[in-house]
């Protein structure tokens, strides 16, 4: 994850001397190596075998489907409720016989489609649409007699979209660039070309921002950089969510970069390793502190990342362990010894009739 922060030209260079990153070279060998724009469900993409690679199991009505839009089926049955969620695709996976399988599963959809998976609606044809003097925005739709519109749209070339979501009315416009008046135009938009614009950008965003700190994985094993793509796109949708949640309660959070970080902090001290022998006086890469704090005196005080101490998935438990001082009450000034252990936190902590130190010290801040 850090690599994806501070990339260098080479893997080796995290652990050569002179270019020495701490955070990584500290962490791991050199033998070793890891509307909004969530991610709901991946497949990984292998042509006509995809789904036999995957043992995933068609029922008649899918198999029936060519091959791209089988995906798009099987995507949509892990959905928890298909009736109130709408599906947006390129012209890669959109087809007529697509639109009415989910449309039999109440499913609404809306994409783009090649003018051979459309069938043969009455429409004005594409060779047509790209004439001259047909102007820019001209719209051209039908609906079938089972609820499918059909639709083709001129902008800078003829689109040609199904869908069983919206409808051409409301008529908007959308600002173009003409190259011949060198101005910018209003052009007549339907309301099913908006709406797909504005929720296929999904894609693309999580595209940019898993791309923008990728982690590095330059491997001959092409799993291996799966295995990265993997965890970089957890990373997008943990932050996505993040900010669901900061968005509901109207504060602020951290950007993309500092969430990577504070991931990488909480995960590299919940499960250290053993130092690398190699050392440098002197780092090109600017070095963030992920050690525990020194104590002013006495021995090594181990204290447990914040992110790692407030975190209730993690399944802090107190187990029994040699008596040293409460983590808690040494804070508060008091020295008191105790031999109950967060099995998590690794820090003694009280846990009597008199004191539950364990509780205050999972639920309080500092």
């Amino acid at each position: 994850m850090y690599m994806g922060i501070s990339e260098l030209p080479a893997v080796e260079d995290y652990w050569a001397m002179e270019t020495r990153v701490p955070q990584v070279a500290n962490l791991m060998s050199s033998k070793r190596a890891s509307a909004d724009g969530f991610i709901h469900d991946m497949v990984l993409y292998q042509g006509k075998t995809t789904l036999e690679a995957h043992g995933v199991p068609l029922i008649p009505e899918q198999q029936s489907l060519g091959a791209t839009s089988q995906i798009v089926s099987i995507q949509a049955s892990t959905m928890s409720s298909p009736s109130t969620t709408a599906i947006f695709a390129d012209n890669f996976f959109t087809s007529l016989e697509l639109v009415r399988y989910l449309r039999d599963q109440n499913c609404r959809y809306t994409g783009t489609a090649r003018d051979n998976r459309i069938g043969k609606p009455p429409l004005k044809s594409i060779k047509e649409m790209e004439k001259k003097a047909v102007p820019r925005g001209t719209c051209d739709y039908i609906m079938s007699d089972d609820g499918i519109l059909a639709v083709r749209w001129k902008d800078n070339r003829t689109v040609s979209l199904l869908s069983t979501d919206m409808g051409v009315e409301p008529m908007s416009s959308v600002i173009r660039y003409c190259s011949e008046t060198k101005t910018k135009e209003p052009v007549s938009c339907p309301a099913v070309i908006r709406t797909y614009n504005a929720n296929m950008g999904g894609i693309d965003k999580n595209d940019m921002l898993v791309h923008l700190y990728r982690t590095p994985m330059k491997s001959k094993r092409w799993y291996m950089r799966m295995f990265a793509y993997t965890i970089d796109v957890s990373l997008t949708n943990a932050w996505i969510m993040y900010r669901r949640d900061h968005k509901a309660l109207g504060v602020n959070g951290v950007p993309l970069k500092s969430f990577r970080i504070q991931v990488f902090r909480a995960a590299s001290n919940q499960w250290p390793v053993k130092s690398s022998s190699r050392r440098s006086s002197s780092s090109l890469v600017e070095s963030v502190t992920v050690a525990d704090p020194q104590p002013v005196r006495g021995h090594r005080s181990h204290t447990p990342n914040v992110a790692v101490r407030f975190d209730p998935s993690l399944f802090h438990a107190p187990v029994h362990a040699n008596r040293l001082t409460c983590k808690y009450c040494s804070r508060k000034g008091n020295i008191v010894r105790s031999n109950v252990v967060c099995r998590v936190c690794m820090v003694h902590l009280c846990m009597n009739a008199e004191r539950n130190c364990f509780v205050s010290y999972h639920e309080e801040f500092d």
